[in-house]
């Protein structure tokens, strides 16, 4: 079953249509990072990569400024988007939908 727009709620389309359209490594990136976020959304990386650093620039990232962690820094992944997110969470263990 494929992911489509009509899927979701009209307010998270644009969002939808963004992710579409990013270059390929930077899907794979956010895909990973969909794989290791927790309920609350957040994920933590040990690295922050140009990838993530881009993501966070198109808004689909935000830094979460509570994370005290000496290691890594802690996202929020698509947090302007929670049915989308919900959504590609129940994929995390099949075929990535964004590829």
């Amino acid at each position: 079953m494929k992911l489509t727009a009509e899927d979701l709620p009209a307010s998270e389309r644009k969002i939808w249509e963004k992710v579409r359209t990013l270059p390929e490594h930077e899907k794979k990136t956010l895909w990973q990072m969909i794989k290791h976020t927790n309920k609350d959304h957040l994920c933590l990386v040990q690295v922050v990569t140009t990838h993530a650093a881009s993501l966070e620039e198109k808004g689909l990232l935000v830094k979460n400024n509570a994370y005290r962690g000496k290691k890594g820094q802690s996202y929020y992944v698509l947090r302007t988007a929670p049915h989308l997110m919900k959504k590609l969470q129940g994929y995390a263990n099949r075929p990535s939908p964004l590829l």
